[in-house]
């Protein structure tokens, strides 16, 4: 794909449990959403598996439990017409917790029409992998 794709990621926002004798348990990923838009938290806003052409930008919201500073989330983006790999994202966090974290994808030029996937990795182990497409 001859445009340039730019990722720019968005800072984890993150909800503390505040529950006194909680217990945090072992990181896991909840939640992957495609979306249109995300709310001030990174919460999906019109999850949407098929974006019209000309879309500029394309969300992938994650929720997370349990994250700690050695953890890292990793997105691929792949233009499957072509097999290419788009690009690679990694998150880290400054501080432990649980809430969204969101990948913006983003194309000045608008995404080619086709089929896309994002592969969402957490500490290198596939979780899921979210396919949409631009029309």
């Amino acid at each position: 794909m001859k445009t340039k794709i730019v990722i720019s990621t968005l800072i984890a926002a993150f909800v503390f449990a505040s529950f006194i004798g909680c217990t945090l348990g072992p990181v896991e990923i909840e939640e992957i959403v495609v979306c249109k838009n995300v709310d001030d938290t990174y919460k999906p806003v019109e999850p949407m598996d098929t974006f019209p052409s000309g879309t500029q930008d394309i969300y992938i919201s994650v929720k997370i439990n349990n994250m700690t500073l050695k953890d890292k989330i990793t997105t691929k983006l792949n233009y499957l017409e072509t097999g290419e790999e788009i690009s690679t994202t990694d998150i880290t966090t400054d501080k432990s917790g649980s809430g969204y974290m969101c990948f913006n994808l983003t194309n000045d030029q608008g995404f080619q029409s086709g089929r896309y996937n994002a592969m969402v990795y957490l500490n290198n182990e596939l979780i899921e992998t979210v396919e949409f497409s631009v029309e």
